[in-house]
């Protein structure tokens, strides 16, 4: 037996005909026939009496109708067990750089956790060109990044916002020590940096060598919040996402440091493997960070020539 013989027996006694429960299936009638007769083969008895064009269910086909309806009902509610928010489960792997984890997706997160708690989410830190790797190795179902728009024949790509980089310092730092005048010299102050393969890091350390101005001297540290208490402190300067320091420019612990010529664009952006199954899971998580984007505002774009 088949669920599809449980349908058609069931439309055959809404219908009360073999030629319309056809036409409502889109079968032919020899095919209900066919379902019918393999429900009675397997019962080992008819399910309805054929009395001219009359039908009439048997009595172990009146004892079967219940079975059927409940059948039915449980197969429907498989069906929709992946379309099911408060049911939905599974796994969702993403990958993200440090700065977007802190100040982008802690109220996405949120969000997802509190409708889909079932479904177990990891996340894991790197750069983005990590991250890009891991979802072209399917280590991650999908991964943030901060980028230049990323275009990749392998990846379905969402751009999200334009993410201003700004070079701050302390309180106290000098706001021309990259002005005109400084083309090809020794930078001075200490420049705080953290990983190589982070994409500002990478475009400010481009800036400078295409001006022929080279650091002095380095400081690498781990973290986006290690960097802005150390340049807080005076220890030097560092190139970092507005959003990541939006705050401490507002209560003025920190100082934006204008850059002639400015800076391309690097954009928030998440993506996933053109061959990847979207999930229900992913579904969400895609369609929850696309709504929160959509509110993101450039709050952070306050004038950088304050």
């Amino acid at each position: 037996m088949e669920i599809r013989h449980f349908v058609t027996f069931k439309k055959v006694i809404e219908t009360g005909s073999f030629t319309q429960a056809a036409e409502h299936l889109g079968y032919t009638q020899s095919t209900v026939t066919s379902h019918i007769q393999a429900l009675e083969e397997h019962l080992g008895a008819p399910v309805f009496d054929r009395m001219g064009r009359k039908l009439r269910l048997t009595d172990v086909g009146k004892k079967l109708l219940p079975y059927t309806k409940e059948i039915l009902e449980t197969y429907g509610r498989i069906e929709t067990i992946t379309s099911d928010e408060e049911e939905m489960s599974g796994e969702l792997k993403i990958s993200a750089p440090e700065s977007l984890t802190v100040y982008r997706l802690e109220p996405i997160l949120r969000e997802y956790r509190k409708k889909f708690p079932h479904v177990s989410i990891s996340l894991s830190n790197a750069t983005c060109g990590d991250n890009k790797r891991a979802i072209l190795s399917g280590n991650a179902d999908i991964a943030f990044l901060m980028l230049p728009q990323l275009q990749d024949s392998d990846l379905i790509v969402h751009p999200l916002l334009d993410e201003p980089i700004v070079l701050v310092g302390s309180p106290d730092c000098s706001l021309n020590m990259l002005d005109n005048s400084y083309d090809n010299q020794k930078l001075s102050e200490c420049l705080i940096v953290n990983e190589e393969d982070c994409s500002y890091r990478n475009m400010f350390e481009e800036y400078l060598g295409d001006r022929g101005i080279t650091p002095s001297h380095t400081m690498k540290l781990w973290s986006v919040e290690a960097m802005k208490r150390c340049v807080m402190s005076g220890l030097g300067i560092a190139c970092l996402p507005l959003m990541a320091v939006n705050e401490e420019i507002k209560e003025g612990k920190l100082k934006v440091i204008p850059c002639d010529g400015g800076f391309y664009p690097i954009f928030s952006q998440f993506a996933y493997h053109k061959n990847k199954w979207v999930s229900p899971a992913l579904a969400m998580f895609i369609e929850i960070t696309l709504k929160h984007a959509r509110d993101w505002s450039n709050i952070e774009t306050f004038s950088l020539n304050k």
